[in-house]
């Protein structure tokens, strides 16, 4: 397969595509994205991922005359990646962190003592990580903690190179889940 030019892999529908280009372009992709940006491995992978993806959605509607101006072209559509999160960010002033405030959680008494009032979002966090195998809850917090893939694969016995599609997978489905059973409680609270 090394011998095919990758652009023309993309007009096809099968699955050896995405591999193909990850083989060729995933790993220099995030390379750049870790040294000359300086992303975290979380975001770096992230936006190689989407770059990829993108690659495959809008690729065959170009015409390429080599490999060089493939990669020219994938490299672009990454750079426009890396500027928007950089702008996003910037604007941002804030990661996207679900806060919790201590309205939420503690309740002044006017004994000066504190009562601790349970805090439905959190019930609902911890229902939905029970929901998790031991390893995905593992692989969450230690990447929480900026602990590199190759500490974590030993504790969850998955590849190294395997774990940040699984962290990306995962962080998107618990957001998600999240999400939906907040927007519920909203409504139930507001008596919808």
């Amino acid at each position: 397969m090394s011998s095919v030019e990758t652009y023309t892999l993309l007009k096809g529908k099968d699955n050896i595509r995405i591999e193909v280009l990850y083989e060729r372009y995933g790993k220099k992709l995030f390379s750049y994205a870790i040294h000359s940006w300086k992303l975290n491995e979380d975001e770096a992978w992230d936006l190689v991922y989407k770059t990829l993806f993108r690659i495959l959605e809008v690729g065959h509607r170009y015409e390429f005359d080599s490999e060089k101006n493939f990669s020219s072209f994938v490299f672009r559509v990454f750079v426009n990646y890396l500027r928007n999160h950089y702008r996003d960010k910037k604007n941002s002033g804030r990661p996207l962190n679900v806060e919790w405030t201590d309205e939420e959680i503690l309740e002044e008494q006017e004994a000066g003592e504190t009562e601790i009032i349970p805090n439905p979002k959190l019930d609902i966090l911890n229902e939905e990580l029970e929901k998790l195998e031991d390893w995905q809850r593992i692989l969450l917090l230690m990447r929480s903690q900026d602990i590199p893939y190759a500490v974590i694969s030993k504790y969850t016995g998955k590849p190294e190179d395997q774990l940040p599609v699984y962290y990306q997978r995962l962080k998107t489905t618990l957001t998600q889940r999240m999400l939906e059973r907040m927007e519920t409680l909203n409504e139930k609270e507001n008596g919808k």
